[in-house]
């Protein structure tokens, strides 16, 4: 009777090993692509959707991704930074002193050569940061798109090649008010011209230098308020190229104005409230995480994160940024009350404050995700009422 039973996955005519598991694997892919096809993105194309941002920000890989990127344009601008104070003649020895490892202030140099490097140092730190935002970007669209199963690691690959594009549309945006400054101040030789150059630049100041004028402002508006968007149109331009991307932010921005200004407002104002909130559960978090391990390690436990806290430089800005819920509200996260006495400054102390920097750097993780978040969703509602491009309705660009 077995011999007529005929199995629906006959693995037993696959007798090598190698060819059996090409087949689960087989049938594995169809079962995720079947899956992937019933998925449906319940978008509304509204405000609706950008109500959810903060909860649908609140998801790990888009925070570790975010807090990487953080991460890394730290330790960029920390690199120029030293080096812009050794130009301008610290030594070593005094840097380590007056700013740590990390310097937690913005620098004024005074060298020429220092300003240089010092502010190139800022603008490849703001370049990680919109990298880490087009990674979290793509996740929202493949999540749009049905594609449920797009990981930190491969939205990482993604911007990473995306990074030319992102790279390639700041800098034409940059260069062509670089090419307006200098037409402005070839026109302004001109009224040093004998007797004409006055009459000259009279006539042609409202055409078309004024109009240029106001072409430029209008741009570097763009450019400066629609920066953080610009990581959404790279991550929606299927086909790679800069003029997309400068052509979406530009048409975002221009053509809805009071709509992304809103989406955006909301974004920012939630990512402050939210950050908070996940930071308020953060602190307690470390409280409770002492008050059980005391009740084991006793007093050495106490030691060891007063000790840690110690190095943490809890009066910065940033930090105090951090812990208030919103600038002019009296209601505050001490963070200090996790230090105390006695301490030690072994290399148990310095291990201790990175893990206590960790926390600090996914709290911030979860406020550029939730910005990020942000732009992605206002940029996918906006071109739907733009141009009735739907991204629900577009294939995933990983299968």
């Amino acid at each position: 009777m077995s011999a007529h039973i005929r199995h629906p996955f006959p693995f037993y005519f696959y007798r090598n090993k190698k060819e059996k598991s090409k087949l689960i694997y087989s049938l594995t892919e169809m079962y995720r692509l079947d899956k992937l096809n019933l998925v449906k993105s319940d978008l509304h194309y509204n405000w609706r959707d950008i109500i959810s941002v903060p909860g649908a920000a609140l998801k790990p890989k888009k925070i570790f991704i975010a807090s990487i990127s953080l991460l890394a344009a730290l330790v960029v601008y920390n690199i120029f930074s030293y080096l812009t104070l050794v130009i301008e003649g610290n030594s070593a020895a005094s840097i380590f002193s007056n700013h740590g490892l990390l310097p937690n202030q913005l620098l004024q140099p005074e060298a020429v050569a220092g300003r240089l490097i010092y502010y190139m140092g800022i603008l490849i730190s703001a370049f990680v940061v919109l990298s880490g935002m087009t990674a979290v970007s793509i996740i929202d669209l493949e999540n749009f798109r049905g594609n449920q199963f797009c990981g930190a690691i491969q939205a990482v690959k993604f911007a990473r090649r995306r990074a030319k594009q992102l790279f390639m549309s700041l800098l034409t945006i940059g260069l062509f008010v670089a090419f307006i400054v200098l037409l402005g101040f070839i026109v302004g030789l001109i009224t040093r011209i004998p007797c004409l150059g006055d009459l000259i630049y009279s006539v042609f100041f409202f055409f078309p230098n004024f109009i240029i004028s106001l072409l430029t402002v209008v741009v570097i508006f763009v450019l400066m308020t629609g920066i953080i968007i610009m990581p959404s149109a790279v991550a929606a331009d299927r086909a790679g190229e800069t003029f997309n991307s400068i052509l979406g932010t530009f048409s975002t921005v221009i053509r809805q104005p009071l709509r992304w200004i809103g989406y955006t407002l909301y974004s920012l104002v939630t990512a402050k409230i939210a950050g908070f909130v996940f930071a308020y559960f953060c602190f307690r978090s470390l409280q409770f995480l002492r008050a059980v391990t005391m009740l084991g390690g006793g007093d050495n436990v106490s030691m060891l994160i007063n000790s840690g806290v110690a190095h943490l430089p809890l009066n910065n800005k940033l930090i105090s940024f951090t812990a208030g819920l919103f600038p002019g509200i009296d209601f505050t996260i001490n963070f200090a009350r996790l230090g105390g006495l006695p301490v030690n400054m072994d290399i148990t102390s310095y291990i201790m404050a990175v893990s206590l920097f960790l926390v600090f750097l996914i709290i911030w993780g979860y406020i550029i995700s939730i910005i990020a978040t942000g732009q992605i969703y206002a940029y996918v509602i906006i071109r739907k009422i733009r141009e009735g491009n739907a991204v629900t309705e577009e294939e995933p660009l990983f299968k």
